[in-house]
């Protein structure tokens, strides 16, 4: 049962099996919250908690399986990031649970926050599942609910925030009188107080009394970071490194920026401030913010007896940290390269499955760009992602497989053919006519410089004083008209013209070339599309290095949403109305070659009957790279290439057919010449100027990969255009067909072939 317990408590899963077998008893299962916030509760009140949640559901005929037990210890309710209730909230949302009640001892069991009580509440409604208080009878389906949840909020929130004065006012008087309120910081430890006498001083709960003071074990690393840092030159990172491998204080969670603020603590020199910052709730953000107090309620201790640190190496340290802050480049602005300004498609999405810390560049020179995880390379907080990898790599195999899976044609049609109906929802909408609204804005101000001309003349103070006083009703209603004419107008653009499924296929076709042109805003949307990407590592047996491997749930429709808000469709209704389809997974971040990443689609291409030379056609690579391609794909067997023959700059010569592309392509398609004419006329074999042909022309090598045939290439009269409508004109004239092949040097067939197609012109023109 604990273990159970703590598998749910963690991950939110409850699976059906466990619940199914209590149905047969109970048709009304229903699931129990409880929760205490104090470390200085008794845990027995989580017992009495659920004995009354109990004893309530036995009541009403209701019964709660263990599956549906939730609880949170020594957290307090004002926070709705609880592990415990943000679980059973998962499992609440689960429609296929079959939950009909939740029961909570009290209103303020479940939060203490009145925002997260109307979203819970209305969650409940939503779902058509029943909230009741065992205690003070709160009972959501109840006609006065909203009217309790509303005093109940008003009641909670005065009792936190009495609380939180009379709070605030004990550890300013503590933090006065040099007791220890919070957690000590690295070099201190605490020690029971004792007056003069030597007599225990004790709290009015009758507790001991404590004061901070130096402890002997971690004081000589504190001053050992100042000397590092100060002496040796060492940077934050190094010393962050070196505090993880000797696990100072017990800890392998040491990093650079820890590392910073402990040296700028001043604390180190004695000197103790207490709320020089507090937390708020930011509605908006909807989080909790840090926001600093001013100086003037800041609370100050010295004591010179408990300085760790010589002044004049505390002040070194500091002056050596704001000489660096003031040459960095963002100083005085927040940190926010990954989330709002990425400098790679996957910062702020990359995340490390085993410590949960983000990926971060770990060398950023150039075009050798390197991710890793910070904690995994400092070996700290046990973080096995030890490993580094190329965002080129990155970006290949998770855009690869975006582009062949996520994004496949069927997809695009799908997804085009969705935002076309947006598109077309929102033109229909009628306009708004600003010009009325402008009419006015001419008539106030025309009104205003009216007034100020009179107020210029005017000698009598009390009637400018009336002046003065309707100009600024009127510039009020000056700007409250231009502020709704800019709405109008935003209102009234058109929206974009219907996308077109082939031009998105264009658009796709090169995905990463069109995704870095405007890396940070492409970044957003791989991360809206793909959400969090988890990373783990796999060593590969007989190899250097690990295999990373990225698990994420990808949700098309929420890119959908996402594209439709920025451009200022978020009111479409429909967009609610699609349910997003996620599925979980895994794509394979390692550098394969190009032949195995080819291999299995030419072997699918050849079996459908394309031939060699065209699958290589297709992809722009010579015949013999094809046919190595196709062995390994049946064999097995890498290819095997020998040194390169270089010339005299180091670099092959290209292939003939390449060079020769342009000529044959203008003299087949322009000059409108056979391929052996053309072959004659370069000094080269026919096999070549078809390559060259194809090469010149890949579309028509793709079409005949996905039909299974040889392309097309419109073969031409060997004759030529000019020579050909000289044959037309002696058809015309009734010459012999052997007297015009014997003139021209050709076959007899060739001028048959040429009056079959004069006379299927003829039979249409007069047809028509």
């Amino acid at each position: 049962m604990v273990d159970d317990f703590k598998e749910r408590h963690r991950t939110g899963a409850v699976g059906l099996e466990e619940v199914r077998g209590f149905i047969r008893f109970s048709s009304h299962l229903a699931g129990c919250y409880n929760r205490f916030s104090c470390d200085n509760s008794s845990a027995h009140s989580i017992i009495d908690q659920m004995t009354n949640s109990l004893a309530k559901a036995k009541s009403e005929n209701r019964f709660i399986p263990w599956a549906y037990v939730f609880a949170d210890y020594s957290v307090s309710g004002l926070n709705p990031a609880r592990q415990g209730y943000s679980s059973y909230k998962a499992v609440l949302g689960d429609e296929d649970q079959p939950i009909d009640t939740t029961y909570i001892d009290d209103f303020t069991r479940a939060s203490r926050d009145e925002l997260e009580w109307w979203k819970l509440a209305h969650s409940s409604k939503r779902l058509g599942k029943r909230m009741v208080g065992a205690s003070d009878g709160f009972d959501l389906n109840s006609p006065n609910a909203d009217i309790m949840i509303t005093m109940y909020g008003l009641v909670s929130r005065l009792f936190i925030k009495g609380l939180r004065q009379k709070v605030r006012r004990g550890m300013k008087g503590a933090v006065s009188r040099g007791t220890c309120v919070g957690k000590v910081p690295l070099g201190f430890t605490r020690r029971i107080c004792r007056d003069a006498n030597g007599e225990v001083v004790r709290r009015p709960d009758g507790r001991p009394r404590h004061e901070p003071c130096i402890d002997p074990v971690t004081q000589p690393h504190r001053l050992e970071m100042y000397e590092l840092y100060v002496h040796k030159n060492w940077s934050p990172y190094k010393i962050a490194r070196h505090f993880n491998q000797q696990r100072v204080d017990g800890s392998n969670s040491w990093t650079a920026s820890s590392i910073k603020k402990l040296l700028k603590g001043t604390d180190a020199i004695g000197i103790f401030v207490w709320n020089r910052q507090r937390r708020e709730y930011d509605y908006e953000l909807e989080k909790y913010v840090k926001v600093q107090n001013p100086r003037s309620e800041w609370e100050i201790y010295k004591d010179p007896d408990l300085a760790i640190v010589p002044k004049e190496l505390w002040r070194a340290a500091w002056l050596k940290l704001l000489r660096i802050r003031k040459a960095h480049p963002l100083t005085g602005r927040k940190w926010t390269r990954n989330q709002k300004s990425a400098s790679t498609l996957f910062s702020g999405t990359l995340f490390c499955e085993h410590c949960g810390t983000e990926l971060q560049l770990a060398r950023s020179a150039g075009k050798y760009k390197v991710m890793s995880c910070r904690a995994g390379s400092l070996g700290a907080k046990d973080c096995a992602l030890t490993t580094s990898k190329s965002t080129q790599i990155i970006e290949d195999c998770l855009l690869g497989h975006i582009g062949d899976h996520l994004l496949s044609e069927e997809v695009i049609a799908n997804l085009v053919e969705r935002a076309n109906g947006y598109l077309e929802e929102e033109a229909s909408k009628p306009r708004v006519d600003a010009e009325p609204m402008k009419a006015k804005v001419r008539n106030y101000q025309g009104r205003i410089k009216k007034l100020v001309k009179q107020v210029e003349q005017e000698p009598d103070g009390t009637l400018c004083d009336g002046y003065h006083t309707r100009i600024k009703e009127l510039q009020k209603e000056v700007h409250d008209l231009k502020r709704m004419i800019r709405e109008a107008e935003v209102h009234n653009q058109p929206p974009p013209a219907p996308l077109d499924v082939e031009r998105a296929k264009v658009y796709l076709a090169d995905l990463r070339e069109l995704l870095h042109q405007e890396i940070p805003m492409a970044a957003e949307a791989i991360r809206a599309l793909t959400g969090p990407i988890r990373i783990r590592q796999e060593k590969i047996p007989g190899k250097r290095g690990a295999r990373w491997i990225a698990k994420f749930s990808p949700d098309l429709v929420a890119l959908l949403r996402k594209v439709a808000k920025d451009k200022g469709y978020c009111d479409v209704p429909t967009l609610t109305a699609i349910p997003s389809e996620t599925q979980s997974v895994e794509v394979v971040i390692e550098k394969v070659p190009k032949y195995e990443r080819l291999a299995p689609k030419f072997k699918q291409l050849h079996d459908n009957g394309a031939s060699i030379q065209t699958i290589a056609a297709a992809h722009q690579i010579s015949w013999a790279y094809a046919q190595q391609i196709l062995a390994f794909a049946e064999t097995g067997k890498r290819p095997s290439w020998g040194p390169s023959k270089k010339g005299g700059k180091g670099r092959s010569k290209a292939a003939k057919y390449k060079d020769i592309s342009p000529d044959v392509v203008r003299m087949h398609d322009d000059e409108k010449l056979s391929f052996e004419r053309i072959a004659a006329a370069l000094h080269v074999g026919v096999s070549t100027v078809c390559r060259a042909y194809d090469y010149g022309h890949p579309e028509l090598s793709r079409q005949a990969v996905a039909a299974g045939m040889t392309p097309n290439r419109r073969r031409c009269s060997e004759l030529g255009e000019e020579k050909k409508r000289e044959v037309r004109k002696q058809l015309r004239l009734g010459m012999r067909v052997q007297e015009i092949a014997k003139r021209f040097g050709c076959g007899r067939s060739t001028i048959y072939l040429i009056r079959k197609q004069m006379e299927t012109e003829a039979a249409g023109d007069k047809a028509s």
